[in-house]
């Protein structure tokens, strides 16, 4: 089977999320390596045809989405046994640093207008009125566009709505020249040798727009450059940021803040690299823990600062508890570290604690690690009071029990054979073993034994190893990634994921597939509640789970409904039967 005939099947197939310059990229692909075996198709052949395009002058952006393409075929060849194996898995996609916001001022506009005449000077014009993207402004037909009203209806590609936008009349002047100028099509702009199909956009931009930029003499500007320009424009009329993300129709607000902060001529702005955040607390040593415990506590007793740097470097030290008490420390007890310990009394925490009422979570989190500070350091007799945090009522805190039903379990499976091989083989991992996200992103190549079927967590939220088979699924899904470094979900630095990294592709796939209330941690939650409705019993579920105690695993015996059915069932016959007997 030839390359080429793959990329046509690929095309032939209805698989969500194409790009709508796949088959542009497709030509071009076919005409690359189209005659080639697919068995031979290979990673250096492809990085040898992305070079030579980025040769040919192509931004690493413009490579970058040929390679998507052909990422997409490969995972769908992979997937239906039309290649051996996937020969893009891996492979970065080519990066380029963003290119400051640019924006034209009036005498550019009128410049590059000069230059390229009616009908184009025309375009120009109503992108800057309008601020409709390329992609917009280009598919526009006649039949989106209301005169009379003022009103444009801009189809959306995904999904199938339709956004409806009101336009000034300076726009509706143009489209009225628009319409006398250009011959008649469906339309608004169309090709003007043949107007029976929308203008070639990509012949437009690499032909008279490069010429007119360079004889216009301004800096070089690209179609973007026109919606930026326009949202300028705005600001500059006094508009606010609400207002101009409106008109434009961005998601957040952070565009609009530049837009209004945006100044001719001045200089680029670089984003500082972002610093580690210093440690809370400076080290310690053994002896100074003992020249605590041993001083004279009458004459220096020990503050609420000095008694958490202890806690926090000889008690948590390394456990995944210590990040967390530090971000407390530094949000809450920063302004009593320099009281003494027992100078806190119980009626200033009690009021304090009352103020976090608003998120109830956190100050639970808050009040328990202020109540082990306290405990600790009464075990250590650094002080002799009673702890204040005691007889303190905590919030209540309603467990989340949102888990995956049936038909959502096969949505999530029918949808994993649409993403990248890492992100399938991570969810799955997820899903099928209940494994906590920290501990799947952190997964390393030998803490698995593929002959046992066996993953060893090295260490796990509770500072213990856990051991756990692995169901074949899992596994010969994480077989099938390439082995570029010790961790199986590497990152592009060589470390593991971010939980960044995985909150984001989660974030799209969710929402693609309709489960948009559903985190990662609920397929977890899931795991657990699948295994408790089919009859498992609690220890079994812990130890799949890795939980210390039956504790938290007991909210799972809620989903057993089937013992449950039955002990009702039964009484109810039994007292069915005697209201028989009597009668």
């Amino acid at each position: 089977m030839l390359i080429r005939d793959v990329i046509q099947a690929y095309l032939a197939s209805h698989v969500r999320g194409r790009g709508r310059e796949d088959h542009r990229h497709a030509a071009w692909w076919c005409a690359q390596i189209g005659q080639e075996e697919s068995p031979t198709l290979s990673t250096s052949l492809i990085v040898m045809k992305l070079d030579a395009l980025a040769a040919y002058g192509r931004r690493p952006a413009t490579v970058g989405f040929y390679l998507r393409f052909l990422r997409r075929v490969c995972a769908w060849g992979a997937l239906m046994s039309y290649l051996p194996a996937d020969p893009c898995a891996g492979m970065a996609l080519p990066k380029e640093s963003p290119q400051p916001m640019r924006a034209l001022t009036e005498d550019e506009e009128r410049r590059l207008c000069g230059i390229l005449g009616p009908p184009y000077s025309l375009w120009i014009k109503l992108a800057i009125e309008t601020g409709l993207k390329q992609s917009e402004q280009f598919t526009l037909r006649w039949r989106d566009v209301d005169l009379k009203k003022a009103t444009l209806f801009l189809p959306q590609s995904n999904g199938g709505a339709v956004t409806t936008l009101r336009v000034s009349p300076q726009a509706i002047a143009i489209l009225e020249q628009l319409r006398q100028l250009h011959p008649p099509s469906l339309w608004v702009f169309p090709d003007l040798k043949n107007p029976f199909r929308a203008v070639n956009i990509h012949a437009f931009y690499v032909g008279r727009w490069v010429n007119a930029v360079h004889r216009a003499n301004i800096p070089w500007c690209t179609w973007k450059d026109l919606r930026h320009t326009a949202g300028v424009r705005l600001a500059q009329q006094g508009l606010s940021a609400t207002d101009i993300t409106r008109a434009l129709r961005h998601r957040e607000a952070r565009q609009a803040y530049h837009y209004r902060a945006w100044k001719q001529d001045a200089p680029a702005h670089h984003p500082r690299k972002r610093c580690p955040s210093p440690p809370v607390f400076d080290d310690s040593t053994t002896e100074e823990l003992q020249q605590t415990l041993l001083r004279d506590l009458s004459e220096r007793p020990v503050t609420l600062g000095e008694v958490c740097r202890l806690y926090a470097l000889h008690h948590l030290k390394r456990r995944p508890s210590r990040r967390q008490f530090d971000g407390i420390f530094r949000q809450f007890f920063v302004p009593w570290k320099e009281r003494l310990l027992t100078s806190v009394s119980r009626k200033e925490v009690r009021a304090w604690y009352l103020g976090l009422s608003h998120i109830p979570s956190h100050a639970n989190k808050a009040l328990t690690f202020l109540r082990s500070v306290f405990n600790w350091a009464l075990d250590l007799e650094l002080i002799h009071c009673a702890n204040p945090t005691l007889r303190i009522r905590r919030y209540p805190e309603p467990p989340r029990e949102r888990y995956l039903k049936e038909e959502e379990v096969q949505r999530f499976l029918q949808g994993l054979s649409t993403l990248p091989p890492k992100q399938h083989a991570y969810l799955l991992l997820v899903l099928l073993t209940g494994a906590r996200k920290s501990e799947a992103r952190q997964m390393r190549w030998q803490d698995i034994d593929e002959t046992a079927r066996l993953w060893r967590k090295p260490r796990t939220k509770n500072g213990r190893p856990h051991l756990i088979p692995l169901p074949t699924q899992a596994l010969e899904t994480i077989q099938r990634l390439p082995r570029q470094g010790p961790w199986v979900f590497a990152g592009m630095t060589g470390g593991p994921w971010c939980a960044a990294t995985v909150d984001k592709f989660w974030a799209v796939a969710r929402r693609r597939w309709g489960l948009d209330d559903i985190s990662i941690h609920d397929l977890r939650r899931s795991c657990g509640s699948f295994l408790a409705s089919h009859g498992e019993n609690l220890p079994t579920i812990q130890n799949v789970l890795g939980h210390n105690s039956l504790a938290p695993t007991s909210i799972y015996t809620r989903l057993n409904t089937k013992a449950v059915d039955r002990a009702l069932q039964a009484q109810a016959d039994r007292l069915f039967s005697l209201g028989a007997t009597e009668a």
